[in-house]
């Protein structure tokens, strides 16, 4: 059994000469003071009644938030005994003390982005980033509480994304999101658990099956033939997608950080992915190092690439925010590449990694082979790429009844 009680705790004397008022946890015999966050002096102190005398001028303010510590103080005590649950005096004192801080949920976003950005995880911190702005245009920049997100909250939120056209990828990542953020309120105590609005909504209803982005072998050959003038952003473009293709599927973010010492002289390229965290070592082809002959003729600094300069992106959250610019750059141009190449497809810089696995699976490459490759962390993964490709074969097959 545990036991609560409000005291003057007079072993500790404040800069104003006065003590603090604590509530006193007594548990396994052992007792756990938590401040109230109030000070008396003993002299305006009643320790019978273990209240501030009625003369203290700003007695009836300290006796009610008093009385309110103390009873939630119990009130939190009866709730874990009654659920038979194991805790420390610590645990107890943390729970007490988030009980009485109450915070919305664009408030505990921002604690959450801050503790993120503190940990280096700045892609983290920029998708809870951009929770928080859908949030703030669904509710008109209103701030809400946990315990109005409930499945009526969800379900006008859907509706919402839905009216604007935004995919059902982008919703589940969201929606993910806010299943993680409401987790995590509920491991802090700032959410129920038995309010959960995600046990009855899904988030697996959501169609996530990745868009078919790969293109032909030959599409590659057009873009490459392209005659473009050296120097230029279309011409870096150019070659950044096509150094894409020929060296495993790189992703962009790895491309723009690849720097000269990750080149070795016998033609291995041998980097770290920033998703994975995976040494990777590709054999570089022959026009991957037609590119590289290019940009180490201009080299002017550590990076291949023309992207990223030391003296201006030092910090983790320079570099992230120039590679989603940069990215977004290269996808403009991208475009126009196409147009150029007389190609209708949607190409991006994820669409030379897709073609360069299925240009593979089409030459007969195992599955295995070519996850390794790409740095996959399972065969699953790399048959997410190709599943569209095979789905085209089927349909092709299926043409020989006719």
């Amino acid at each position: 059994m545990a036991s609560i009680d409000v005291l003057l705790y007079t072993s500790k004397v404040l800069k104003n000469g006065e003590h603090p008022i604590m509530v006193r946890l007594i548990k396994d015999r052992k007792p756990k003071y938590i401040s109230v966050g109030m000070s008396c002096s003993k002299a305006m102190w009643d320790d019978k009644k273990n209240l501030p005398v009625k003369k203290h001028p700003l007695a009836t303010e300290m006796i009610i938030k008093i009385e309110k510590t103390k009873t939630d103080a119990r009130r939190l005590l009866m709730q874990l005994e009654d659920e038979k649950a194991s805790f420390t005096a610590e645990e107890f004192t943390k729970k007490l003390k988030n009980q009485s801080k109450r915070i919305t949920v664009l408030q505990f976003l921002d604690e959450v982005i801050t503790d993120l950005m503190k940990a280096d995880k700045v892609g983290n911190a920029n998708v809870h980033k951009n929770l928080k702005k859908v949030l703030e245009r669904f509710r008109n920049q209103k701030d809400f509480t946990f315990s109005e997100l409930d499945g009526s909250f969800l379900r006008r939120f859907e509706q919402d994304f839905r009216e604007r056209g935004v995919s059902e990828v982008s919703m589940s990542v969201h929606f993910r999101t806010l299943r993680a953020l409401y987790n995590r309120a509920v491991v802090e105590d700032f959410a129920k658990k038995e309010a959960d609005p995600f046990v009855d909504y899904k988030i697996s209803k959501f169609n996530t099956k990745t868009q078919k982005r790969a293109i032909k072998k030959e599409d590659i050959v057009k873009i490459a033939s392209i005659k473009i003038e050296k120097g230029t952003r279309l011409y870096d473009s150019q070659n950044t997608f096509l150094f894409s293709y020929y060296c495993s599927g790189i992703n962009i973010s790895d491309i723009i950080e690849l720097e000269w010492t990750n080149i070795s002289p016998d033609g291995l390229m041998e980097y770290e992915r920033n998703k994975t965290h995976q040494r990777q070592v590709v054999q570089l082809l022959p026009p991957a190092k037609e590119i590289l002959a290019y940009y180490q003729k201009y080299s002017l600094g550590d990076y291949i690439f023309p992207y990223l300069d030391k003296s201006k992106h030092k910090t983790i959250p320079q570099i992230t925010n120039r590679i989603k610019k940069v990215t977004k750059q290269i996808n403009q141009d991208l475009k126009v590449l196409a147009e150029m190449a007389g190609i209708e497809a949607n190409l991006t810089t994820y669409v030379a990694r897709h073609t360069f696995a299925t240009v593979l699976k089409r030459s007969g490459v195992e599955i295995s082979k070519i996850s390794e490759l790409m740095g996959h962390e399972s065969e699953k993964v790399t048959k997410v790429y190709l599943d569209s490709f095979e789905n085209d074969e089927l349909y092709e097959a299926t043409l020989n009844l006719l």
